[in-house]
């Protein structure tokens, strides 16, 4: 009953507490609807209108899947890298940290004059964000393993290959299922400012076409979805954690390194 409470319950009171407010202020005090619409009205439109919105929601999240799946991969094949070869850490990491200094909202007109209007822009954006947190956890993680573990294996002929996988990588899993989890949030962020920027679907463009027509309740509910979508996108990152990293006792939807 208390695994419940602390998983389902608690973290929920603050959100619905919220949301009654917001719907009892918004009508107590008579905001327009092109102001603030109350939540109400939002699931309304996300009811009615969910064609609308599931239709450009696929693109925004097969670009942001897409995009976090290889700033995955490619962050940890870089941290490999760093962590083991000075030299590689040397040329790679200014690298890193300056594609990671540059505002990403001053490139993403740059990625469509290069890459086209297309998904191709989106893509690339998302993975340039996501890239960083995932690559610096997942390093961190590997250089976390008291070097006095390393000798005492390699005294007893670990192989490299048997060191990395059997004593660095379970390791380093929570620091890069903590990258992960900020990696995921942060594809979406690059997918969705591309599509502002340049795009004829997704979300982003939807929240700017609502923009444009005034259209509050739509361009909230768009919001939302996306919103809702990046929270499952996260649990679901937290449950593989906590499944894996079963060794870890967790606090929230998931605990692991930090950035």
């Amino acid at each position: 009953m208390r695994t419940l409470l602390d998983r389902f319950v608690w973290p929920l009171a603050v959100p619905v507490g919220l949301l009654v407010l917001w719907e009892v202020a918004t009508r107590a005090l008579g905001i327009r609807s092109i102001i603030l619409p109350p939540p109400s009205e939002i699931i309304e439109v996300m009811v009615t209108r969910y064609d609308l919105i599931l239709t450009h929601l696929w693109p925004s999240l097969y670009l942001t899947l897409t995009g976090f799946a290889l700033s995955a991969v490619g962050g940890v094949l870089v941290a490999v890298l760093i962590t083991t070869s000075p030299l590689l850490r040397k040329t790679l990491y200014p690298t890193i940290v300056v594609s990671q200094v540059v505002p990403k909202i001053s490139i993403a007109p740059l990625f469509v004059v290069w890459f086209g209007t297309g998904m191709t822009s989106s893509l690339m954006l998302a993975v340039l964000v996501a890239f960083f947190p995932m690559t610096i956890n997942a390093a961190m993680g590997f250089q976390s393993v008291d070097e006095d573990i390393l000798r005492m294996a390699r005294t007893y002929m670990g192989s490299r290959w048997q060191i990395f996988w059997k004593i660095q990588m379970p390791h380093a899993l929570p620091f890069i299922f903590s990258g992960m989890k900020i990696s995921i949030t942060l594809a979406i962020i690059g997918v969705i400012v591309s599509e502002f920027v340049a795009s004829q679907d997704g979300i982003g463009y939807l929240i700017k076409f609502a923009g444009g027509l005034l259209d509050t309740p739509l361009m909230m509910a768009a919001i939302t979805a996306l919103s809702l979508t990046g929270l499952v996108l996260y649990w679901l990152i937290a449950e593989a954690e906590r499944l894996t990293v079963y060794w870890q006792s967790t606090s929230e939807f998931g605990s692991g390194g930090q950035v």
